[in-house]
């Protein structure tokens, strides 16, 4: 079974381990590395995860044109490791030759299976900003009111206002974070200052509840203890299902609440 890693968080990994050129072609490279495993699906800021390209190459790295298998040797030349051991630290497969057919389509090594997900995963958000950069250009630069633009397109009218909201919020690509994803971006556009508020995103990694929760916030349209109060409520409705079904899980559940209950009790004290 290949072991879930946990999601390490460090930015002092990720700026120890920036270069002034592109460890796969050698070329003069800027910003931050790349993470071979993506932060959106649990890649972590270690320095087996990690490796510095040039644009061109982060780009065919996004496209599926360089898989992870090459990015790995390198890592593993670098960092004094096996390909086994960088690829079991960052918590993906050791590359395989064997190949599998999907129905209807090709076949793949389990490495490009892995990319083609990714590719797949993140075009989606590539097609949500060609569709934003559409909506937006027939409803501003032509002149078309959101309402026909809708019925053109078939779909509704919040929607046009949306894709078009979020690419004028973000029309240049270096403006947007690659590892947040569109809906991230989507949020930061319906408030006063999208840069700053994608900027907090990104640096605090928050999933797009919790940059929605401190934008409400923000807003003024919720508290915190308002929120803390709902989730306490919810804890508490599956809480009581659980313990009124009894059984194995009713008392794991009320073993490690008595735990919490008992910690805070300690901290209480100690005050």
């Amino acid at each position: 079974m290949i072991p879930k890693p946990v999601r390490i968080k460090s930015k002092k990994n990720i700026q120890e381990c920036r270069k002034n050129y592109c460890e796969y072609c050698g070329k003069k490279a800027t910003g931050e590395p790349h993470h071979i495993r993506p932060r959106s699906i649990g890649g972590s800021d270690i320095p087996e995860n990690l490796i510095q390209l040039c644009f061109d190459c982060h780009r065919a790295a996004h496209d599926g044109k360089i898989l992870y298998p090459a990015f790995v040797a390198i890592v593993a030349k670098r960092e004094g490791l096996s390909i086994e051991d960088v690829c079991s630290r960052i918590g993906w497969p050791v590359p395989e030759e064997v190949k599998v057919e999907i129905p209807g389509s090709s076949t793949y090594t389990l490495d490009e299976l892995i990319q083609l997900f990714i590719s797949v995963q993140e075009s989606e958000d590539d097609t949500r900003w060609t569709k934003g950069a559409v909506c937006l250009a027939i409803t501003e630069g032509m002149g078309v009111s959101v309402r026909r633009t809708a019925s053109w397109l078939g779909c509704s009218a919040a929607q046009v206002r949306e894709l078009a909201k979020t690419f004028r919020a973000f029309p240049d690509e270096t403006k947007r974070i690659p590892s947040l994803s569109w809906r991230h971006h989507r949020i930061a556009a319906n408030t006063s200052d999208p840069d700053f508020w994608l900027a907090v995103a990104a640096d605090n990694e928050w999933s797009t509840r919790q940059m929605q929760e401190q934008v409400d916030i923000a807003k003024g349209k919720v508290t915190k203890h308002d929120l803390q109060l709902e989730k306490a409520e919810k804890a508490y409705r599956l809480a009581e299902e659980v313990l009124k079904e009894g059984g194995p899980p009713a008392f794991w559940l009320g073993l490690k609440l008595r735990e919490v209950l008992d910690i805070e009790s300690s901290l209480a004290e100690g005050f």
